[in-house]
């Protein structure tokens, strides 16, 4: 299939006047943080275990939905059963303990949690074995059609967790199998406009030796290049966005002539497109261990968290015990939608 120019003209109008060629803000300003997240597009995650890819990734999704509203998909077994994954976004919300307990949220804090967890995302948790991407993809289309709602990202943690399914064409070789099913999660996003997640370790790498800022020589593991994906570099090739996460050992000496504090994360962003959307580069995070959520420092050394400042257009309130009528439809919440009809 081929298209001429000429016949383009409406879609060339609109680039030429598109105003905001970045993404959604995932939380903090651009100048602090040049990653967005755009409709139509994929993110590639690779980090270690261990690296806090999992939970930075639920925070970037978290922020997503207060500022901009946006409901998700996700598929993340290793985190544990969607029960718990459920109560650690909860946490992530909230900024306190899902569980009972000294520092734990209130009651009140607990329902609004639940309210807005139920309300933005579903969890993936399959009764067998046997989910390839295919499969995934056609479920989260089942999901909009079933709830009556539109699913913004999808998020599948780890890769490995996927059923796969060797075509002939692949030759047996997984590069030719990642490079065709790669390419039908940028197809899928581009045809749904999701934002297709996918996070993946990283092969095994050698340690590298180096001094803290004591003096005192250590052995670590260095932060990977885009190329040490498990699977090698066609995650890089078909990758639009990929992201590195890496927590640096405590007390390294870095290049500012500091040294790594122990909840310190560096965030690798490692590529690119479409062009506008993120700046390459490694951004320095800190994970506020007592809130379970990420700030960053400005130039004089403040916490900057993320902003969550939005609060999502509601009907307006019609008389007690009447529902909202729009349209001659009655207007129903994704949490009611979701008790009329579980999923």
């Amino acid at each position: 299939m081929y298209k001429r120019l000429n016949e383009l003209n409406e879609e060339l109008f609109t680039i030429r006047h598109e105003k905001q060629v970045k993404g959604k803000s995932v939380g903090w300003d651009w100048e602090l943080l040049p990653y967005t997240i755009k409709e139509g597009c994929t993110t590639y995650i690779g980090a270690a275990p261990a690296s806090g890819k999992t939970e930075l990734w639920f925070e970037f999704l978290i922020n997503l939905s207060c500022l901009h509203d946006w409901n998700h998909v996700v598929f993340s077994p290793e985190t544990g059963s969607a029960a718990e994954i459920y109560a650690e976004l909860c946490y992530k919300y909230i900024g306190k303990p899902y569980t009972e307990g000294e520092y734990s949220m209130t009651n009140a804090e607990l329902v609004k949690a639940q309210m807005f967890i139920n309300d933005h995302f579903i969890v993936i948790d399959p009764i067998d074995d046997d989910l390839t991407l295919p499969k995934f993809y056609e479920l989260v289309d089942e999901i909009e059609r079933k709830h009556e709602i539109t699913i913004h990202t999808t998020t599948i943690d780890p890769w490995n967790e996927l059923t796969e399914e060797f075509k002939h064409e692949d030759l047996g070789r997984e590069d030719k199998y990642l490079s065709r099913i790669l390419g039908l999660a940028r197809k899928n996003a581009r045809k749904t406009n999701r934002h297709n997640c996918i996070i993946n370790h990283v092969r095994d790498q050698p340690m590298v030796h180096a001094k803290t800022i004591a003096g005192t020589e250590i052995s670590y593991f260095p932060i990977p290049s885009a190329r040490d994906f498990a699977g090698g570099q066609v995650w890089f090739r078909k990758g639009l966005s990929v992201l590195i996460p890496w927590r640096p050992p405590k007390d390294l000496l870095l290049a500012d002539g500091t040294g790594a504090q122990e909840n310190e994360v560096h965030l690798k962003v490692a590529k690119s497109k479409p062009k506008g959307v993120s700046k390459n580069g490694i951004y320095r995070m800190y994970l506020d261990i007592q809130k379970y959520q990420y700030y960053m420092l400005d130039k004089f050394g403040n916490k900057v968290y993320a902003q969550r400042k939005h609060e999502p257009t509601k009907p307006k309130q019609l008389p007690l015990n009447e529902p909202d009528i729009v349209n001659g439809k009655e207007l129903l919440s994704f949490s009611e939608k979701l008790k009329q009809n579980p999923f």
